[in-house]
């Protein structure tokens, strides 16, 4: 993003915040400034959502209805068990993962020997009434932090990452299952990934060979922090545990080091102004385009940008590994994983001026454009981050067109007694997205999880609220918080939609607002695949 295209999402950017914000800092005669705001009460919202509602005032419903509900106690317990993980659907199956390296509540913490953490199996036969059924204990001091599903195949595939103690393959791994019973999954093999811990993957399937799968897998420990193994027929023909390709950053200079500290925004950070004074280029997440012969990857502070992984797609002879040492070492045209800009520097980049991690980057089926979000992790970091829209109409010069975001990422909002305090033990970066052609829903944390209309990019609108009531003695609550956790991966399954709070449970809601009619009624989807699964 060139400095004209910046300076005019900055000029797009203040006059929608003087036009939408209904409320700014109070007038001088308040001791006390009162909150920020969209002057919009009601859906839709234009680029700025709805401001959360007091916890005492939860739960916040709009345009979604609860199905069901579940508080996914620990085996043998019925109190909500907390540092619930990711899901996976398959069947009447669904799994929940754990975001811990122990069953919570045990460990030294609590005074008792720490147990195995827990997939927890819930049988979603009725919707109204999910009900667990059983557990999959998993390695002590790793969380499975994802997993995901193949249905048509019977096969689960957990991500396992070490939590606490030393980083070796029986943490850090991919672990295969079968799930003809689905109640009873049978480890059928794994991926040992050693001292490199995993931090998140896309699981790509080959349209034209549906029993090929491509697992790309980023991490933050080790380089390459990008990593692709190749599945074939999971779960039960073996899968070499070396990656098929590869691609690193380092040790090229994302930008020149170090980053001056006078580029980052002006506005304060009221409670914690730390900004990186050093880029970090490891891989953070990633996705694939539907074909496979783009990838699209997040780095954590080098922004996004676009490899052509077209050789790797279609089976060709390429260079397994990739490295950007220097420009041209991106531009040969047989390498697996290719930057489309041969200049390791050429992509959107927000860091500086913005001081957060970058996080998600999802294309928009069919249209495009890329739907990205920061994260500035922690209840003291006030006004978190945000989201961009990106147009790649030209995949060589992405171009950030709109931003959509919650009140309390306005500046505005951080200062004590107000929506950002960090005494309420609030978080508000968005997290995970499940994007649809003119639909996106995205897991907010405390502001649960949010929708929006796309159907015209550059003026994104919020068409859906929904923010639980928390549960109450909760076994081991997220960062000792009584507040709402809604950070995980949405699924849209047979028409209903899944969310997880790492504190609260299991929702399974129906979306009702604005084109609610255009979301599928049969079928798991879910962003972090490719594929549709019956």
């Amino acid at each position: 993003m060139n400095a004209a295209e910046a300076m005019g999402i900055r000029v797009i950017w203040r006059a929608a915040l003087f036009v939408l914000l209904g409320l700014s800092m109070s007038c001088s005669h308040r001791a006390v400034p009162i909150a920020a705001d969209t002057s919009f009460k009601e859906a839709p919202r234009p680029v700025i959502g709805a401001l959360r509602k007091p916890l005492d005032d939860l739960p916040q419903i709009e345009n979604f209805k609860v199905i069901g509900h579940n508080v996914l106690p620990n085996p043998g317990d019925t109190r909500p068990r907390g540092r619930n993980g990711p899901i996976g659907i398959s069947g009447d199956c669904l799994y929940v993962g754990s975001r811990v390296g122990h069953r919570p509540g045990t460990g030294p913490a609590f005074g008792k020997p720490a147990l195995p953490p827990d997939i927890l199996i819930v049988d979603i036969s009725d919707p109204d009434d999910p009900e667990v059924v059983g557990s999959l204990p998993t390695a002590l001091n790793a969380t499975s932090r994802e997993l995901r599903t193949i249905p048509d195949l019977h096969t689960l595939i957990v991500l396992s990452s070490r939590e606490t103690g030393p980083d070796n393959g029986s943490v850090n791994n991919y672990q295969i299952y079968d799930i003809r019973d689905c109640r009873h999954p049978v480890l059928t093999q794994t991926i040992p990934l050693g001292v490199d811990r995993p931090h998140g993957f896309f699981l790509w399937r080959d349209p034209r060979n549906p029993l090929r799968f491509l697992l790309f897998t980023s991490g933050s420990t080790q380089e390459p922090s990008l990593r692709v193994f190749e599945l074939a027929n999971p779960p039960r023909d073996r899968v070499s545990p070396e990656p098929v390709a590869t691609f690193t950053l380092t040790p090229a200079e994302s930008r020149p080091p170090p980053i001056d500290l006078a580029a980052y925004r002006a506005d304060p950070l009221a409670f914690d102004s730390a900004r990186p004074a050093s880029p970090r280029d490891d891989i953070h997440s990633l996705s694939v385009s539907q074909d496979g012969t783009r990838t699209y990857l997040v780095s954590t502070q080098g922004s996004y940008f676009i490899l052509d992984s077209s050789r790797l797609a279609r089976g060709l002879p390429c260079t397994p590994h990739s490295f950007t040492a220097e420009a041209k070492s991106t531009a040969a045209p047989g390498l697996c994983l290719r930057d489309l800009d041969s200049d390791p520097n050429a992509r959107v980049d927000f860091t500086p001026s913005s001081g957060w991690t970058e996080h998600s980057m999802y294309p928009v089926p069919g249209r495009p454009y890329l739907i990205v979000s920061g994260e500035r992790n922690g209840t003291d970091a006030c006004p978190w981050s945000w989201g961009t829209i990106l147009d790649i109409s030209v995949e060589r010069s992405p171009r950030a067109i709109s931003r959509y975001l919650v009140p309390e990422n306005l500046v505005a909002n951080c200062f004590v007694g107000g929506p950002g305090d960090p005494a309420l033990q609030r978080e508000f970066s968005p997290h995970q997205q499940l994007v649809f052609p003119n639909l996106f829903f995205i897991s907010w944390y405390s502001a649960g999880l949010r929708a929006w209309d796309i159907s015209n990019p550059v003026l994104p609108l919020e068409v859906g609220v929904f923010v639980p009531r928390p549960e109450t003695d909760v076994v081991e609550p997220f960062r000792n918080s009584p507040d709402v956790w809604v950070g995980l991966h949405p699924i849209l399954y047979n028409g209903l939609i899944y969310i997880a709070d790492e504190n609260s449970g299991l929702y399974v809601l129906r979306y009702k607002g604005d084109r609610a009619e255009e979301l599928p009624k049969k079928g798991l989807f879910i962003s972090n695949t490719n594929f549709l699964s019956p």
